[in-house]
């Protein structure tokens, strides 16, 4: 609905769809924008403007957007810290691993313990930063973002604390074989032949010789690192099991290691963004897992994952940060970008508590990709 107000009732939030009545001293324009800040409402009183109309459906809109606060800036460095603290472990295991030192795995529960601690208390942070883009040391984030990843997936299928202990446990080793693989094979830019995809498919059973004895990893630990690239229509590796004969941990660590892999940056290849993946997900489902689970995984994830770069219907975009279960194509969006791409203050709107398009709200128009557009998701996160 529009309303003419009068200039001193303008606010931040507010959508402006004309102002003046067509005279030369007061020309007729249509910003047909939202008000992002009160130097836009002192740049209207600078011009002389006296009245605005405004669309109170979408001012109304933008005030349910402000109501929702942004993730503080404490948690979102306390995230850092724990998924700094977590890969730079992760690294010092792995590379003794490629050296050829012992190494007392069981000593790495204590950083399951902080990772789940921060994806206790700061799940979205925990989730976006798994997303950022890093190909130079991709082996070790893959490793810990497999982790974190089962970590939640896990929570959300209903397992109890211990068995998630064990589950974010196998993520993390789920390939600490490939650090026993030849660098020239693991790092070769391009596809690799058939003699070098046979080596490297030794790596998960490598990763079940190196885990297998130390205490305190069980068996369901090692089944899913051995197991891990097993599908379900039995075309996988080593053992070409098929669905019935999965253990559970792998089950999910299929699921996640192929996510992470593919929203990924390689040396070879660009990452899909994180809608694109679930979009080539569910046309391998039927191969590759178990039945009905990657439904419960964008139940958890959503089928725009956080991390997804994403237009609304008003024309405006933002990140997606949080998945929301109860209606996995409506998750909580940072608003980030006027309907111009220009950078706005950002603002929190969670979609599954917006009405629709069709009575008056917004819904995400489509998935973009920020990298085509300049656009550092990183930086609005």
């Amino acid at each position: 609905m529009l309303k003419e107000i009068p200039v001193s009732q303008l606010q931040i939030g507010m959508f402006v769809e004309a102002h003046g009545d067509g005279t030369l001293a007061n020309p007729l324009c249509h910003p047909r924008d939202y008000v992002h800040s009160q130097a836009q409402i002192n740049q209207f009183m600078a011009l002389g403007v006296m009245k605005v109309t405004v669309d109170t459906a979408k001012s109304s809109l933008q005030a349910t957007k402000a109501q929702n606060p942004p993730f503080s800036r404490q948690d979102r460095e306390v995230a850092r810290k724990v998924y700094s603290s977590c890969l730079s472990h992760a690294m010092d295991v792995m590379q003794k691993v490629r050296q050829g030192f012992t190494v007392d795995f069981t000593q790495s529960y204590d950083a399951v313990d902080t990772l789940m601690t921060g994806v206790e208390e700061n799940p979205a942070h925990m989730v976006l930063l798994s997303k950022l883009h890093h190909y130079d040391d991709y082996t070790f984030r893959h490793s810990l973002n497999v982790s974190l990843l089962a970590l939640i997936f896990g929570k959300h299928l209903g397992m109890e604390q211990q068995e998630l202990r064990r589950l974010a446990f196998a993520g993390l080793y789920h390939d600490v074989g490939k650090f026993k693989i030849p660098l020239e094979i693991l790092n070769k830019p391009g596809r690799l032949s058939e003699r070098e995809f046979e080596v490297m498919k030794h790596h998960s059973i490598i990763g079940y010789e190196l885990l297998k004895g130390h205490p305190g990893i069980s068996e369901d630990i090692l089944l899913g690192v051995l197991h891990h690239h097993e599908r379900s229509d039995g075309k996988g590796y080593p053992r070409q099991l098929t669905m019935e004969e999965k253990d559970p941990f792998s089950r999910i660590l299929t699921i996640v290691d192929i996510f992470d892999a593919l929203t990924s940056d390689r040396t070879y290849k660009k990452a899909f963004t994180p809608h694109e993946s679930i979009k080539a997900m569910f046309s391998w489902r039927n191969e590759s897992f178990h039945p009905g689970l990657l439904e419960k995984f964008v139940e958890c994830f959503g089928i725009y994952p956080p991390g997804s770069f994403v237009r609304l219907t008003d024309q405006t975009c933002g990140v997606v940060v949080e998945a929301r279960p109860e209606s996995p194509a409506r998750p909580l969006v940072k608003v980030s970008f006027s309907r111009k791409l220009i950078p706005q203050l950002p603002i929190m709107l969670d979609l599954s508590e917006t009405p629709r398009s069709a009575d008056g709200g917004v819904d995400i128009e489509n998935c973009l990709d920020p990298r085509s557009l300049n656009i550092s998701v990183e930086h609005f996160i």
